[in-house]
């Protein structure tokens, strides 16, 4: 049974690696929501609570670049733990963008992808756990 209290973007535009990663998603209890560019990325994150944004790097027309620096400059989703995936070099990527929680470099294990997605939403959920404890006191 789906978790929808959990929600991940995956923006990939090859159709098999999305279709991949959101049935390991979805196997793992999330409910996914897939977007393919730029425009569609953005209107969703600008219209769905989104808890986690896996986004490829190489995209028609823009990157994942462009939607990471756009989670991290909107303060209603700043926290939003963003995972970048790239064919590219992982470290002359990571040194342009550490601003990423976390690079995968392709190909990837799904495992990794999995387990990292997990621990990014465990420290998110201990987080706001935290803020909820020192507001009620």
């Amino acid at each position: 049974m789906e978790d929808y209290s959990r929600t991940i973007l995956v923006i990939e535009d090859e159709d098999f690696i999305s279709g991949m990663v959101a049935r390991s998603l979805k196997d793992e209890g999330y409910h996914v929501i897939i977007t393919s560019d730029l425009k569609s990325s953005l209107l969703v994150l600008d219209t769905e609570k989104i808890n986690l944004v896996i986004s490829d790097v190489m995209l028609p027309f823009s990157g994942g670049l462009d939607i990471l620096d756009y989670v991290k400059d909107h303060k209603n989703i700043s926290e939003t733990p963003v995972i970048l995936v790239t064919g590219m070099d992982k470290d002359v990527l990571q040194a342009s963008t550490v601003r990423a929680n976390a690079i995968l470099t392709k190909p990837f294990e799904m495992n990794a992808l999995i387990d990292l997605v997990n621990a990014l939403l465990e420290v998110e959920e201990n987080e706001n756990a935290e803020e909820q404890k020192s507001v009620a006191s």
